[in-house]
């Protein structure tokens, strides 16, 4: 006769809850549903109240991380993720040998696990948090932009960073200015431009902000000023604002 391991479902969704527990009663001589919590700090009173032998906990929910779940719990439990990572990312897991389920959940999939568990008597108990949480936050981290987006009537247009020489304030409007001698106008301001743009992108004066990476020369200018040769087909020169003397030299190191 096998085991039998009671389980506590963690998922901050009703209905992923619900799903789970209907798909658990496919294998009423390995699991006994015992609880569930829709949230990390509910989870993990029910744990430490009922101490049950597994739990399947989500790792996004609004209050804790599984993560943190895991890193909060005195009773070790054996774990089994459910996690709506894409699939090239449950690499980690897999990295760290650890049992997971991808949503939406599947019954054979479901299966597999349970006889893991059948199989081994123990699944997870030790697991280096630290090593995938980072691992979690790096496939979580936001890919870097590589251009700017300037609507023209109903269109959208992508500037790509290293195309793009400086950008001009002049009015109410903002002229873009790209190395094959074109002009674009966006009605963003040039402030929310330089917070959406990356480091490469120096504001030299109040209405110009230029890529550093475009800059054919400097030179020494007269009252605390700096011209700047942008490497563009005018050999554009824009000089520098006088407020802005001392950002031009620490962020050049003049």
């Amino acid at each position: 006769m096998s085991q039998l391991y009671k389980a506590i479902v963690v998922d901050d969704e009703p209905a992923a809850r619900r799903l789970m527990k209907n798909m658990l009663q496919d294998h009423p001589d390995t699991i006994q549903v015992v609880a569930e919590a829709g949230t990390g700090l509910e989870a993990i009173r029910q744990i430490e109240a009922l101490q049950p032998d597994l739990i399947f906990l989500d790792i996004q929910m609004p209050d804790l991380t599984g993560f943190e779940v895991i890193e909060r719990l005195r009773h070790k439990p054996n774990i089994i993720f459910t996690t709506a990572y894409e699939q090239y990312a449950i690499k980690a897991f897999e990295t760290f040998s650890i049992d997971y389920l991808l949503k939406p959940v599947r019954e054979d999939r479901l299966a597999q696990s349970i006889e893991k568990l059948k199989r081994f008597g123990r699944l997870n108990t030790m697991i280096d948090v630290s090593g995938l949480h980072e691992i979690i936050k790096q496939i979580q981290a936001p890919k870097q932009a590589t251009a700017l987006s300037i609507r023209i009537g109903d269109r959208i247009i992508l500037l790509r960073y290293e195309q793009i020489v400086f950008l001009e304030a002049q009015d109410k409007y903002v002229y873009i200015y790209t190395s094959d001698g074109q002009k674009h106008i966006t009605d963003q301001t040039l402030s929310s431009l330089a917070e959406k743009l990356p480091a490469q992108f120096f504001r030299i004066q109040k209405s110009f902000l230029i890529n550093k990476d475009r800059i054919r020369e400097m030179h020494r200018h007269f009252n605390g000023r700096y011209m700047f040769v942008m490497d563009d087909k005018a050999n554009t020169r824009i000089t520098s604002g006088r407020t802005y003397y001392e950002d031009i030299k620490a962020e050049f190191g003049l």
